[in-house]
């Protein structure tokens, strides 16, 4: 079962996040702001992050940029905005896809679905336009053209050697367990074997990047437990958010507003396929039906008036 962990500062929302998701399959870890977040990136290790942007304690291109830097997992941004921009803005700091406030569960429950489809790709594949050449002094290594240099001169990799590389590229300082890393990188990884060849393939790989175990500067063993790549990671260049501009409060009514209304919408399609599972009749279900359904369309068209009082309030500011 896939992990999902939800960051969100909505009281509502989160738990209708963590019912509804876990209704279509999904165990959900919760926090409700980025400090809890990134306390159970380490901690709880989900496979796929939501991640709302208002939240209260850090802005939030930093907190996308923090997070794709600590967890190397995909990330779905849960957006209140209509702004293009904001959205772009959020995937180029290192989201995977977005969602606009409200949604439905079948779509959000999609869009996780074909997040962690595309997550089982090696790490250059994923690596969606970010960086993937990493110059580290001595050492350069190229993921999109499969190169390593270490003082200057090319080393070859073997493809498991390959695997373990972008692995631990991708998740710089994070602890990776022998079993995550043996379900990573072989499909078929168990037992004492698999974990011998793993100890193995990692001191090939540190020979070949002249990584000393008892001194390494790249790969650091962590006993008993897994390895963590301890190399200190070039900084991506800072982007500049926009300026507060006058509509600030009003942005923030109508994130506030989308929360509401999406964690309504979310409840509604809960009691929906409770009801199409219960044991009424089928008089008995159109008619507990019928009001579900127009209290879904009232909320839909409450969601469609909150964007357009955003959209008054960004031409008001211009």
């Amino acid at each position: 079962m896939a992990k999902v962990l939800v960051v969100d500062d909505d009281p509502a929302l989160r738990q209708a996040l963590r019912g509804a998701l876990g209704r279509v399959g999904f165990d959900v870890v919760v926090a409700p702001d980025a400090r809890g977040g990134i306390d159970l990136l380490s901690t709880a290790q989900p496979d796929v992050v939501v991640l709302d942007l208002g939240l209260p304690d850090a802005r939030g291109l930093d907190v996308v940029r923090r997070f794709h830097s600590l967890a190397g997992v995909p990330m779905l941004i849960l957006s209140g905005s209509t702004e293009e921009s904001r959205k772009v803005q959020a995937l180029e700091a290192g989201a995977d896809d977005y969602l606009d406030k409200p949604f439905g569960i079948d779509e959000l429950g999609a869009r996780l679905r074909a997040l962690l489809r595309r997550s089982g790709a090696s790490a250059a594949d994923l690596s969606g336009g970010r960086p993937v050449r990493h110059d580290l002094g001595r050492l350069v290594v190229d993921l999109g053209a499969r190169t390593v240099e270490v003082d200057a001169r090319s080393v070859h990799l073997t493809p498991t050697e390959w695997r373990l590389l972008e692995e631990l590229l991708a998740h710089p300082g994070r602890l990776l367990t022998h079993g995550w890393l043996l379900s990573r990188v072989w499909e078929d990884g168990r037992g004492e074997e698999s974990r011998a060849a793993l100890r193995t393939h990692v001191r090939s790989l540190r020979a070949k990047l002249q990584d000393p175990a008892d001194r390494p500067v790249y790969v650091a063993t962590e006993s008993g437990a897994g390895y963590r790549w301890i190399a200190e990671m070039p900084a991506e260049p800072e982007r500049a958010e926009p300026d507060p501009g006058p509509d600030d409060d009003t942005r923030a009514l109508v994130h506030d507003l989308n929360n509401a209304l999406t964690a309504l919408q979310l409840g509604v399609h809960l009691a929906q396929g409770r009801l199409e599972r219960s044991s009424l009749s089928e008089e008995e279900r159109r008619s507990v039906g019928a009001p579900l359904g127009h209290l879904d369309a009232t909320l839909a068209r409450a969601a469609r008036l909150a964007v357009a009082l955003e959209h008054r309030a960004v031409a008001g500011a211009d």
